[in-house]
């Protein structure tokens, strides 16, 4: 049949593809879809990990930012008891002298000139128990911005005078304790729990010093 047939169709039997042959690219287009999806879900689970982080992200800022504003106020606390075991101290060396209620707020202000976050509301200078507590009425009570002046007294005065230097005790065996009592508010940078000012009071106690028998003027000083 091909042998009587023209040279035109008989070349055309030898350029004709067989006829169970694999198309070209099969495998290829085969795996192209899979892909495609593969790729999508890749960038679907990136959005979705992005929305997460942008609604956790400020929640952790502010359990970090609450963190730091409660260690302020630790940090704080340790600067008031600080302050008070000076102030008591320097009531302690003083004694009985009249301006010694005065230098003891001059302690004061001078510690905590430097603590921002805090503001003194009270200061209360009493005669302590055994339990550290005053004593009845014997106590001194100033405003936090009281000042002390240069001629010993304070600016304003006190707002109650029950237990004076002249009326301590500084007998041997016999002496009384001071104790100073800090009343201050601190502020809340970051007010998370609504609160605004956390108010509270820390005191020191010291016996007051003695001077066992007349001092004796040194030799050469011309007493």
């Amino acid at each position: 049949m091909w042998r009587n047939a023209p040279p035109e169709r008989q070349r055309s039997r030898h350029l004709r593809a067989p006829r169970f042959a694999p198309p070209r690219h099969s495998t290829t287009r085969a795996h192209t879809p899979a892909r495609h999806t593969y790729r999508g879900k890749r960038r679907a689970s990136h959005g979705q990990a992005l929305v997460e982080f942008a609604m956790i992200f400020p929640l952790i800022m502010l359990l970090v930012l609450g963190a730091s504003d409660v260690a302020t106020l630790l940090d704080n606390h340790l600067d008031v008891v600080y302050t008070a075991r000076t102030a008591a101290r320097i009531g302690s060396i003083l004694g009985t002298a009249p301006a010694t209620d005065c230098a003891i707020i001059g302690a004061i202000r001078a510690a905590m000139s430097s603590v921002r976050n805090v503001q003194v509301n009270r200061i209360v200078i009493y005669q302590a128990g055994a339990d550290g507590l005053p004593i009845g009425t014997n106590r001194d009570v100033y405003q936090g911005a009281t000042v002390c002046n240069a001629d010993g007294t304070t600016s304003p005065g006190a707002t109650n005078l029950g237990w004076p230097p002249g009326q301590r005790s500084t007998t041997p065996l016999f002496e009384d304790s001071i104790g100073v009592e800090i009343d201050y508010a601190y502020t809340f940078q970051l007010d998370l729990l609504g609160m605004g000012q956390f108010t509270s009071a820390d005191r020191a106690v010291m016996p007051l010093e003695v001077v066992i028998g007349t001092p004796v003027a040194p030799s050469g000083s011309g007493a």
